[in-house]
């Protein structure tokens, strides 16, 4: 591939991402602002979406990285910031900063940022092939 081609392809991923970006953002706060009484979508989708957005930042900044190592980057990181709040940092931050990072440490977000990257890694390959 020229590298005209190579530079095409990565705008048009990053354009992806992007767009991703913004309707992953839009549901999670969406999720946030307009519960149902269903934990699986007041608290569990915002969790795994923190980690897709996280995915798809990754892929904002290096959009040639494979699912796998941009998986692993958005997870690694969901991680390390809910880790974060063990300190008690988070909860004495500005408002806006502990809604972005959290104040509370819990597996359960744990357990929806492992969800939220394999999703990502799997539509991101199944896209990647197509």
């Amino acid at each position: 591939m020229c590298a005209l081609e190579e530079r095409v392809v990565r705008t048009v991923r990053r354009r992806h991402a992007a767009v991703g970006l913004a309707v992953t953002v839009a549901a999670g706060l969406g999720s946030r602002r307009f519960p149902i009484g269903l934990s699986v979508w007041d608290k569990s989708l915002g969790d795994a979406l923190y980690t897709v957005m996280l995915y798809l930042l990754a892929l904002l900044l290096r959009p040639g990285l494979r699912p796998a190592v941009a998986g692993a980057a958005a997870l690694s990181l969901s991680i390390a910031i809910e880790a974060f709040q063990l300190t008690g940092i988070p909860a004495r931050l500005p408002r806006a900063l502990q809604v972005a990072l959290g104040t509370t440490f819990a597996w359960h977000d744990i357990a929806c940022y492992f969800a939220g990257a394999l999703v990502a890694v799997a539509v991101h390959g199944l896209a990647a092939r197509r």
